[in-house]
């Protein structure tokens, strides 16, 4: 191809790439032909300057190039924040889920068939890039051939854009995330200086004396399940089977909304906000938590007399965290003694979840004990299930020998939305299922509170929804219950109506209702 032909193709090529890459959205929703058209002003000014016959053109076009690179792969990680958490994404806060979304990719699809994707990609941004670098040079070949005529070309073409009602969008963008940075630096600043304030008097936990007290997070247990579709019929129908099984067997129920500090993943968060009474709405958050002195509700238990336990299957390596939890013992996926094959992802079933944590946290006598463990079996990628068995069969679990199970391979149910959406569903009726029959069998006296960690992803649970998820506090004397504040629903299915709660009242909430002299609120209805 000769210079003639091939020098305005690479400017009619640099111009294309610049009216997708400079406005290129942040949002899944605006990848429509509108938000391109018309272009923004910046194209205009950018083929203005290159065309202009001024030495110094080669550096402002790599400078150029490398901005662009550096916003687009921002704007694409806040893309994919959107998809899985509803937020942008934050360098200050969110660096850490590199790692964690190749653990989940990795063991969804494979490590081979991730590192070839993610190999893929890369390789498309830097191709991308590459030829917008060889397009920008036509355009300043094509000024040096012809500069009067090529610079009166590109204003005239600024004029019309701007005629258009056609506005930047660069110095938006910059100024959007700066402000986005600079917000998250002051909010971190503030949270500390939250930690060293706690007007909570030392509890005694008096209603509670001689009680196990357990914490049961559902893994994306969300509201989404109980009200949108497709999940609601399936939803609702497992929360009224669970509420009679549990009421033939002695129990009573209240329910109720909490808005969860993340979704989509991040579970940490929803257990540091729950346990310390503050909203961990971030890694940095967390991580000053776990630094402070501010003691969680598990070392408040621990000072009235209850010896804590966690139960964390997911936990496979050291868990340094761990330490300003304050528990007594902590069962990790080793320490829970499973004998069973995984199921992808998740370490172990919540069935055997719940039997190890009667036989290693419950047995044996001593103070009661309080309990904060994670269900997982409800984690993507919701496949494959295990068949629920008779209690007296789980054992050390290697009843789970890989014939008991049931669903497609996380490739096949990731292939399309409506899969995902009925594995997630299949999921969660597993695991309410399961939660229900444990604690008809083994609740005994115990209080039990069970709640979502977080709703799931958008893509799951849609992009309309809140961040709440059910809570339900369940005990064999309902007199325990009277004692919760404010207005709850009898029963398993939480009303449409009730406020939702944040995650960080559950601490002060059963430190102050169930010690000497109550919450000073009594229950308003139901």
């Amino acid at each position: 191809m000769t210079a003639r032909i091939s020098t305005p193709l690479r400017a009619a090529l640099a111009v294309l790439l610049l009216a997708v890459l400079l406005p290129l959205p942040s949002r899944p929703e605006a990848y429509r032909l509108s938000h391109f058209v018309p272009p923004p002003a910046d194209l205009a000014v950018i083929v203005l300057v290159l065309c202009l016959p001024v030495r110094g053109t080669a550096w402002l076009r790599a400078a150029l190039v490398a901005a662009l690179a550096a916003l687009s792969l921002w704007r694409l990680a806040d893309l994919g924040m959107v998809v899985a958490f509803r937020r942008g994404f934050n360098p200050v806060l969110d660096l850490h889920l590199v790692a964690s979304g190749w653990t989940l990719a990795a063991g969804t699809f494979g490590a081979a068939a991730a590192g070839a994707a993610l190999a893929a990609a890369i390789l498309a941004f830097g191709a991308v890039f590459a030829a917008l670098h060889w397009a920008l040079g036509g355009l300043t070949r094509l000024a040096r051939g012809a500069p009067a005529a090529t610079a009166a070309a590109a204003g005239a073409a600024a004029l019309l854009l701007l005629a258009a009602g056609s506005a930047p969008v660069l110095p938006q963008a910059v100024a959007e995330r700066a402000g986005r940075l600079q917000a998250a630096l002051a909010d971190e600043r503030d949270f500390a200086r939250d930690l060293s304030r706690d007007g909570l008097p030392p509890p005694d936990f008096a209603a509670l004396a001689g009680r196990d007290v357990i914490v049961l997070f559902v893994e994306s247990y969300g509201r989404a399940w109980l009200e949108a579709e497709p999940y609601a019929r399936t939803g609702r129908a497992r929360l009224a089977a669970a509420e009679a099984r549990l009421a033939a067997a002695g129990f009573a129920v209240r329910s109720g909304w909490m808005r969860a500090p993340t979704r989509g993943g991040q579970s940490w968060l929803s257990h540091g906000t729950a346990m310390s009474g503050l909203w961990t709405a971030g890694q940095a958050r967390y991580d000053a938590l776990v630094a402070s002195g501010r003691p969680s509700l598990n070392r408040l238990f621990a000072r009235a007399g209850w010896r804590t336990v966690a139960v964390m299957p997911a936990i496979t390596r050291a868990w340094p965290e761990a330490a300003w939890f304050g528990y007594d013992v902590v069962l990790d996926r080793d320490r829970l003694g499973y004998r069973g094959r995984p199921f992808d992802w998740v370490t172990m079933p919540d069935q055997y979840t719940l039997a190890a944590l009667d036989r290693l946290a419950r047995a044996g006598g001593g103070p009661p004990v309080m309990v904060e463990a994670a269900l997982i079996s409800s984690h993507a990628p919701w496949t494959p299930l295990p068949e629920i068995l008779p209690w007296e069969a789980v054992g050390d679990g290697a009843a789970f020998d890989g014939r008991r199970r049931s669903g497609a391979t996380p490739a096949e149910v990731w292939s399309a939305p409506d899969t995902i959406r009925a594995a997630y569903s299949r999921a969660l009726d597993y695991a309410v299922e399961v939660v229900a029959q444990w604690v008809a069998r083994s609740a005994g006296d115990a209080l039990v509170v069970v709640l979502g960690d977080h709703q799931p992803a958008p893509l799951v649970a849609g992009t309309s929804v809140s961040a709440a998820v059910p809570i339900h506090v369940i005990a064999r004397d309902a007199r325990l219950l009277d004692r919760l504040p404010g207005r709850w629903s009898d029963g398993m299915l939480p009303e449409a109506d009730l406020a939702e709660r944040s995650m960080a009242d559950l601490r002060g909430m059963l430190a102050t209702c169930f010690s000497t002299g109550g919450c000073g609120a009594a229950r308003t209805g139901g």
